[in-house]
């Protein structure tokens, strides 16, 4: 599943991994957030996707099933994902598929949403909660959150131009699902800006960047979002109205700030 990773691929070691059990050596995953719209399972409900190789391993494994002998986690079922060797790593999460490199546990707004509240999270969890947190009170100082508030004043032109967006979109995209990926890129052949990728969700060739780093990405496409979500600001992921998008997503969803 194409993800916003493309564009940090080539800054990361992707080595498989291959055991089952614990690893003889420490390692830490990290846990991020994404949140691509058609491309998220579920609607984006509150779930974890992973990198296939992590799968049936200790850090990863049906509730069911022991760290030391793990079973694989099962899509739309409750997975048991942990951070470190420790078992006070651990928490359990729906399980939606492959996604990210195997250093990064990918956690949709809606995961965050659901458990940052709780007293009691991992440490790497807590973490991120808390730095999402940070992030969200900075950028909330002063500004509305338009996606979450899309009637205030201020926000209405903001709204109305990603809603703009979306419908000049949405028949290259109705068209791309209906004829096939292969097909609608033949159509446009002569306008490539028009051509797509990953089933249809993605620019065909990539417009994002370079980023610091020098790495260039394909950018999400507008009509990709679901309602009343709209693409971010580097076309990596969708802004929706739970407030940790912004405070996970931060300068991809910053378009959708207005002062109060």
């Amino acid at each position: 599943m194409w993800r916003a990773w493309c564009k940090l691929l080539a800054g990361f070691a992707t080595a498989m991994i291959g055991f089952a059990g614990v690893a003889a050596h420490a390692q830490v995953i990290e846990p991020t957030i994404y949140s691509d719209g058609a491309s998220c399972p579920a609607n984006c409900d509150s779930h974890v996707v992973l990198h296939s190789s992590r799968n049936g391993t200790a850090y990863a494994s049906a509730p069911s099933s022991s760290r030391a002998n793990p079973s694989r986690c099962v899509t739309g079922q409750p997975c048991r994902v942990c951070f470190s060797e420790s078992d006070a790593s651990c928490i359990v999460a729906t399980y939606r598929g492959s996604g990210p490199p195997p250093n990064k546990f990918d956690f949709t707004p809606a995961f965050y949403e659901e458990n940052c509240a709780k007293p009691s999270l991992p440490e790497a969890l807590r973490r991120k909660c808390d730095s999402f947190q940070r992030t969200l009170d900075r950028r909330l100082r002063g500004n509305v959150y338009c996606v979450a508030s899309p009637q205030h004043g201020a926000c209405r032109p903001i709204i109305a131009r990603a809603e703009a967006a979306k419908a000049q979109d949405r028949p290259l995209w109705d068209a791309c699902r209906r004829d096939g990926e292969a097909a609608f890129n033949r159509a446009h052949r002569n306008e490539p800006n028009k051509q797509r990728s990953e089933a249809c969700a993605y620019e065909r060739r990539g417009t994002g960047g370079p980023n610091s780093a020098g790495v260039t990405w394909r950018r999400l496409k507008p009509a990709v979002c679901q309602s009343g979500s709209y693409v971010g600001r580097d076309g990596l992921d969708c802004c929706d109205s739970n407030l940790m998008s912004l405070g996970g997503l931060d300068l991809e969803c910053t378009p959708f700030l207005a002062p109060r």
